[in-house]
């Protein structure tokens, strides 16, 4: 069964963990597409002797859609595992998942249930983001708060996961598009789930798989990777509600207006983190004014 999935990873910097993970796949034909020009990760594949792994370094970092792109189009088998380098997943958990695909009709997406570093139940799935204004008391959030940390019993269906690990059907992803190459990085995987609900399938999360999420395991102080991250997660949320009309706009004067006054006021405090993450979110909110949209897929 393990020949009827394919893993593509993107990676960027990644640490140890992406190669303790590998060593976890040998049975799976591997995608890896690089986005660090220059990464060392093909080195140390060599070092470490992993074999069935198909490897592609780009010469500069074109964000994770196109990169997923170009390793979808690699993929030869009925079903494809999207794979993030900071997580944890062996065979018999990714082998469940495809059990759970086949075993309910028109599914279109299958995860794990992710625990984190202490083995704790880490809620991976969401509401659409857009029905996420609704205001609760601190009653209802400390509710909230204590039913997210109760790991599910059992199969359900959700509208939204975060992006990976998520199993999908080749074939499905052909006809509805993967990651929406307008988007660098965030909100990618929103759109996709979006897509997948609005199609008619189900998104399913299954505690029959397990995944450990490291987030943050390959942290960086580079200044650009810095300011990547911050204007990209603007753009890609303007991006994404952009197809709400009014909401984004809102957001667009109502975030500008809360940017320039943080910039002055964390100038003033001489903090100089707090005044560079304002001024990248709002080059984020200049670059999707001035974006000129190009073809999803």
């Amino acid at each position: 069964m393990t020949s009827d999935i394919t893993i593509i990873y993107v990676i960027y910097k990644s640490g140890d963990i992406l190669f303790k993970n590998l060593r976890l796949l040998k049975n799976f034909k591997k995608i890896i597409v690089d986005n660090d020009c220059k990464s060392t990760v093909l080195n140390e594949l060599n070092l470490i002797g992993l074999a069935n792994i198909d490897y592609t370094k780009l010469q500069s970092n074109i964000g994770i859609s196109k990169a997923a792109a170009i390793g979808f189009r690699k993929i030869e088998t009925k079903f494809f595992l999207y794979l993030s380098a900071d997580t944890i997943i062996d065979e018999q958990n990714i082998l469940n998942l495809l059990k759970i695909y086949k075993k309910y009709d028109k599914v279109g997406l299958v995860c794990p249930i992710h625990l984190n570093k202490d083995n704790e139940y880490s809620g991976n799935y969401f509401c659409k983001p857009i029905n996420r204004i609704v205001k609760r008391s601190k009653f209802q959030k400390k509710i909230y708060d204590s039913l997210s940390k109760i790991c599910p019993q059992g199969d359900f269906s959700t509208f939204n996961v975060w992006g990976a690990p998520s199993l999908f059907k080749t074939s499905l992803i052909n006809d509805i598009g993967f990651f929406d190459q307008n988007i660098f990085m965030f909100f990618e995987d929103v759109d996709l789930c979006d897509r997948i609900k609005s199609n008619g399938y189900e998104i399913i999360e299954t505690p029959t798989a397990v995944c450990k999420h490291l987030k943050g395991s390959s942290p960086t102080s580079d200044i650009y990777d810095f300011y990547n991250t911050i204007s990209s997660y603007k753009f890609s949320e303007l991006y994404y509600f952009s197809q709400f009309k009014n909401k984004y706009i809102y957001r667009i004067y109502f975030h500008s207006f809360d940017y320039l006054l943080r910039i002055f006021v964390n100038l003033f405090l001489l903090n100089k983190k707090k005044f560079l993450s304002n001024i990248f979110r709002l080059v984020g909110i200049l670059r999707f004014v001035f974006y000129k949209k190009k073809a999803k897929f």
